[in-house]
C-alpha cells in the first residue's frame, strides 16, 4: 500500500509541503503511479535558525521511468546555487539520506 512517507521532523523545522509517498518506481514502477506519485514537489521544509531549505522531488520522465530523487539544500535563498544536491533513485535511500540531512540542520528536538 501506498502511504504518506513517515519522517520524524525536527520541531525547529517548518514543513511547507509532504506529498513524499512510499512508492519507489525503481522496484514497482507503472506509469499511473509515477504520474500520481512522482513530481518536483514532493517536500519542502525550512530551518528559520540556519536559513535553509531541504528540498525534495522527483526529476525525469514518469512515462519512461528515467529519473531520480534529489534533495537540494539551499542557503539563504539560493536557489541558483544550491549548497548542496544529493541524488538517489531509490524512495528508501532517498528517505534514509533526507533523515540525516534532517538531523544535521536540526537543533536535536523531535515532533512527539
Amino acid at each position: 500500500m501506498i502511504e504518506i512517507q513517515e519522517i520524524d521532523f525536527p520541531l525547529d523545522c517548518k514543513i511547507i509541503r509532504n506529498d513524499f509517498y512510499s512508492y519507489d518506481p525503481s522496484t514497482s514502477f507503472n506509469e499511473a503511479d509515477s504520474t500520481k506519485y512522482l513530481n518536483e514537489d514532493l517536500l519542502q521544509c525550512f530551518f528559520p535558525k540556519d536559513n535553509v531549505i531541504i528540498d525534495l522531488g522527483w526529476y525525469g520522465d514518469v512515462v519512461s521511468n528515467k529519473g531520480e530523487f534529489r534533495i537540494y539544500v539551499i542557503k539563504n535563498e539560493n536557489w541558483e546555487i544550491p549548497f548542496s544536491v544529493i541524488h538517489s533513485k531509490s524512495d528508501e535511500e532517498v528517505k534514509g539520506l533526507l533523515v540525516k540531512v534532517l538531523e544535521y540542520y536540526s537543533g536535536g528536538e523531535r515532533e512527539e
